[in-house]
């Protein structure tokens, strides 16, 4: 149990309702130095894996990415945080599935690393199905088919935050003061984190795009 550990963690708002973060990355690590070794090694791992906009963050391809999860399921996991893993790589996996359909591709040959674990070959032998033939196991699969169509990136961003913040925050209930509860709170700061830059980001193109029109209007 880690009673300590998570006392010490400040409360971490919805990613809806945030305005900004309550604890810096430096704080919460120093917090986590409060793990088990083993926990702290699989936490880290699983943060390679499935921190949020991994190909932004660390710069790594869909090559690199399928051979660590490779790599990963010969290592040893927490049931619970190995879900999660599961979970988000279904995701990134699903997510690039539709993006292929979207722009009229086929299904890549087996030579080329597209998706992670059993949920590809899944997906590969029910391409041709209604949303993969995984929307009774998704419930966000067919709005985030519609939004990627559409070119909603940031509410499709937030559709599937959303579903992995609910999964997290079951996850945490189940033991309130356990490992489950520590890394659903990280993984759930690395979502706000990531939708709080969002936002910033988009602010940032609305602030040019207004400038872009000042400037017309002015030498207009």
């Amino acid at each position: 149990m880690y009673y300590d550990l998570i006392a010490g963690l400040p409360h971490l708002p919805h990613l809806e309702h945030a305005e900004r973060l309550p604890t810096t990355r430096l704080r919460l690590e120093q917090r986590l130095r409060l793990l088990q070794p083993a926990h702290a090694d699989q936490l880290a791992r699983a943060q390679s894996l499935v921190r949020w906009r991994p190909e932004r963050l660390l710069g790594r391809s869909d090559a690199a990415l399928v051979a660590e999860y490779a790599a990963a399921l010969n290592s040893p996991w927490e049931p619970p945080l190995w879900d999660y893993v599961a979970l988000r790589t279904d995701q990134q996996t699903v997510l690039a599935a539709l993006r292929r359909k979207n722009q009229g591709l086929g299904l890549p040959d087996t030579a080329t690393p597209w998706g992670f674990g059993p949920r590809a070959r899944y997906i590969a032998k029910h391409w041709d199905a209604p949303d993969l033939g995984l929307a009774h196991l998704y419930p966000w699969l067919p709005q985030a088919r519609d939004l990627l169509a559409g070119g909603d990136a940031r509410e499709l961003e937030r559709v599937l935050m959303g579903a992995a913040w609910r999964w997290l925050d079951r996850c945490a209930e189940q033991s309130m003061f356990g490992f489950e509860a520590v890394f659903s709170y990280v993984f759930q700061w690395d979502i706000l984190q990531a939708w709080l830059a969002c936002d910033a980001d988009r602010g940032k193109t609305r602030f040019r795009d207004l400038v872009d029109k000042v400037t017309h209007v002015e030498h207009s």
